[in-house]
């Protein structure tokens, strides 16, 4: 029985090296199916028209963003801040971290004020989203959020994709000092799925440079971050997933062509 991946690329328009990144990889065609777009993103807007191009064989999506997660990069909110200030800080910018934003006591229309701004940003691009997906999980963090989100998405017509996350035992491959360890865990990874499973494996691929050397916080130190989207990248263009999957008997897949959700399966990583 075949294994469906639906396979997913986050963080587009985060940075010039990320959007390269991804962009190579729907080139290359070999493993990335759904891209989720930081609205929020310093470099959407050049990143949307190649992007455009391409959406006949990928789904895109909202990467509904409300936290900067980084010390030295932070998002620009798209509603007027003088609308949403339950959603800033005392210097007026995203919480950087999605506790942070839980414990300020957000006010839940002026979360979805902002929900949709980023929609609308996306769409206004030329960007076809067909799905919606939460950056960091805050609606993992924020009583009620998830409720929302999937109530405003079918209004939409979009898929909220919180309900499609399913992960084998071994979470996601391990990252390793050398792209060779690395792609030995990628294959042990695929080893560990259960029969017939349908699996969601995200990445968050960017080449390395000076944009994600500042990709740092307490918990990432410089250069951490920067090497794990690198091998990300390096993987997501390999050829070598044509024999993976084939050996496998797996199927990459689009949201739209996955099996609608059982069950909600919740998910509290600190990088998605």
């Amino acid at each position: 029985m075949k294994n469906g991946l639906i396979t997913r690329a986050d963080d587009f328009g985060s940075g010039l090296a990320a959007n390269e990144a991804i962009l190579a990889a729907l080139a290359a065609g070999h493993l990335i199916r759904n891209v989720s777009c930081m609205a929020v993103g310093t470099t959407i807007e050049q990143g949307a028209p190649e992007l455009a191009q391409l959406c006949g064989s990928v789904d895109v999506g909202l990467h509904f963003t409300l936290n900067s997660e980084w010390d030295a990069v932070k998002w620009t909110p798209c509603a007027p801040k003088e609308k949403i200030g339950s959603l800033l800080d005392a210097h007026g910018q995203f919480y950087q971290t999605r506790q942070g934003l839980a414990q300020a006591g957000t006010d839940m229309e002026e979360i979805l004020l902002e929900l949709n701004a980023q929609l609308d940003r996306l769409t206004a691009l030329g960007l076809p989203v067909s799905y919606v997906d939460a950056h960091m999980a805050p609606d993992a963090a924020i009583p009620g959020l998830s409720d929302e989100m999937r109530s405003w998405a079918a209004g939409k017509g979009l898929l909220y994709v919180r309900d499609y996350y399913n992960f084998p035992p071994a979470d996601m491959p391990a990252f390793g000092p050398t792209e060779e360890v690395y792609q030995k865990n990628v294959e042990r990874w695929l080893d560990s799925f259960a029969e017939g499973a349908q699996y969601l494996y995200f990445q968050h691929p960017a080449r390395l440079s000076d944009e994600t050397m500042a990709f740092s916080n307490m918990d990432f130190k410089p250069g951490i971050v920067a090497w794990e989207r690198e091998l990300e990248y390096r993987s997501a263009i390999s050829p070598a997933w044509r024999g993976r999957l084939r050996d496998r008997d797996i199927v990459l897949l689009r949201y739209r062509d996955a099996r609608p959700p059982e069950h909600e399966i919740s998910r509290t990583g600190t990088n998605f």
